[in-house]
């Protein structure tokens, strides 16, 4: 403390003799001293001490209590030097060096008073030189994160790759640059390690190559086009074959409608090949079958060819062009499945043979014992709207015994309408255009050919329907029962003695 007042008070009077150098001498003879052991008191600082080393008391401030700038050319950061403990937030490179030097716990005596200044100043440099090593070795030890040196240093390394650039230019590449470097640097250790390996026998992209095809059929060769290219190549997930279902729509300009059960030519991705389509709707409950597609509304459709992709599109057409537009239909393709029920609606009709009050055995709706166990339970009606249900074979005729609500007539008419399971017909013909391949023909296109009438099935046709009124007998009430009724629902019968008298008009009247 006397060394630091000391200064003090010889920077006073230097700055008295010498006013041009006064600033200099006295930054450096204030350079703040801190030790490791003995720490400076700021109330000594502030206050002063006595001449027995004692602190000044508060009574006596007047003539006791001085600034450390006495002479008032100590500007403020000079004094600020004394209360600085953070390194980082002073310029003086020697004060950090000292506090530094402190915190290692190195101690300097104080009490061999102040020398001249070369040797001050050649003890401040060789300070100096000391507080930068242990500075450095404090940075190996511990730094402002509280991390170790050498694992700061791999995560200054590991910043360093993320975001320094490489180029030498000094240009930061954007993303789409980076991933294309990524990719070119695959390329080139692919390359460098297939070099290696002389046995595989391979070409990159964008090479010419010869290739020879074994036991090509004569028939390619007979109608080959050089003109035209040939592209070659399999496409392997998709080999195998199953049933697809299609969303299709018939084309706006195409004049008829399709019917199912004709072949049609589907063209899809790389394939072209004959199917026979079935077309159904989907009502929410069942895949109801159409003999024919809508006019103007998309339908479903089922075919059998090889796997598709979900969400193809793809557009059809007829082998023979019969009109001035060639495309029937387009659509896209739902999904591949290895079974889809498609069903049709029947109506089976038989008669009453035997009538036991509510049980009957009808005839004439199947032919067979079994068919007839395929429909058990199922509900059956009359023309009349009596409904009943089927129960048991009746022998091995096709009769069955059945059960209704209500006594049914032997003129009564028995229907039953069900289901019947549509089997999808799998036929995959491909279409090849060097190749002679015969294709299927459309049941009209077979007519024509062959001169054939549509054959005429008189059951097929619509008749008018002549309903016979019937008339039924009066009720008649059996004379105890109707003694038994009471007086309003008894039968009302009016007798009058007066007969019926003919009224003879007079000429008056007749006008």
């Amino acid at each position: 403390e006397d060394d630091i007042l000391q200064r003090v008070g010889a920077s006073d009077s230097d700055d008295s003799d010498n006013d041009d150098t006064s600033d200099s001498q006295s930054t450096a003879r204030l350079a703040p001293i801190h030790t490791g052991v003995k720490r400076v008191n700021l109330m000594e600082l502030v206050y002063g001490t006595t001449e027995d080393g004692s602190l000044a008391s508060s009574v006596d401030t007047d003539d006791r209590i001085k600034p450390v700038s006495a002479g008032g050319e100590i500007d403020e950061g000079n004094l600020r030097k004394f209360f600085i403990t953070n390194p980082g937030d002073s310029d003086d490179e020697e004060g950090s060096a000292d506090e530094e030097e402190g915190d290692a716990g190195d101690f300097e005596d104080l009490e061999a008073g102040s020398g001249s200044e070369d040797e001050k100043s050649g003890s401040g440099s060789d300070d100096g030189a000391s507080g930068s090593v242990d500075d450095d070795e404090s940075e190996e030890e511990e730094n402002e994160f509280g991390l170790p040196a050498d694992k700061m240093k791999k995560l200054k390394n590991k910043f360093d790759r993320v975001y320094d650039s490489d180029d030498e230019d000094g240009e930061k590449k954007d993303f789409y640059q980076q991933q294309k470097d990524v990719l070119q640097k695959y390329v080139d250790d692919t390359r460098t390690e297939m070099d290696e390996l002389a046995t595989i026998n391979y070409r990159w992209a964008g090479e010419y190559v010869k290739v020879v095809i074994e036991d090509m059929p004569y028939e390619f060769m007979q109608g080959l086009d050089p003109t035209l290219p040939i592209v070659l190549g399999g496409i392997s997930n998709e080999e195998g074959l199953s049933l697809i279902t299609l969303r299709i729509k018939r084309h706006r300009w195409y004049p008829k409608i399709l019917k199912t059960g004709d072949p049609i030519v589907v063209s899809v991705g790389w394939r072209r090949f004959q199917t026979i389509p079935t077309y159904f709707m989907n009502d929410r409950i069942k895949n109801r079958m159409l003999k024919y597609t809508p006019e103007h509304l998309h339908c479903s459709a089922a075919i059998y060819s090889p796997y598709i992709q979900p969400g193809t599109g793809f557009c059809a057409y007829y082998m023979k062009r019969a009109h001035n537009f060639g495309v029937a239909a387009t659509g896209t393709v739902l999904e591949n499945s290895q079974a889809i029920d498609v069903v049709k609606k029947i109506k089976l009709t038989g008669l009453p043979e035997k009538i036991h009050k509510h049980t009957a055995y009808i005839k004439r709706m199947f032919n067979t014992s079994l068919e007839v166990a395929k429909f058990e339970g199922a509900a059956i009606k009359t023309v009349s709207g009596i409904r009943g249900q089927v129960k048991k074979a009746f022998g091995n005729n096709g009769v069955f015994r059945a059960t209704f609500e209500d006594r049914i007539k032997a003129s009564d008419i028995v229907f039953l309408r069900a289901f019947h399971t549509i089997p999808i017909k799998k036929f995959y013909n491909p279409i090849t255009s060097l190749l002679s391949v015969t294709y299927m023909r459309t049941i009209a296109e077979i007519r024509r050919s062959k001169n054939l009438a549509v054959p005429n099935k008189k059951d097929s046709h619509y008749k008018p329907i002549e309903r016979v009124v019937k008339r039924f007998n009066p009720v008649r009430v059996p004379k105890a029962l109707e003694a038994e009724l009471p007086f309003k629902s008894k039968t009302k019968q009016v007798k009058t003695n007066n007969p019926a008298r003919a009224v003879v008009l007079d000429k008056e009247d007749k006008r």
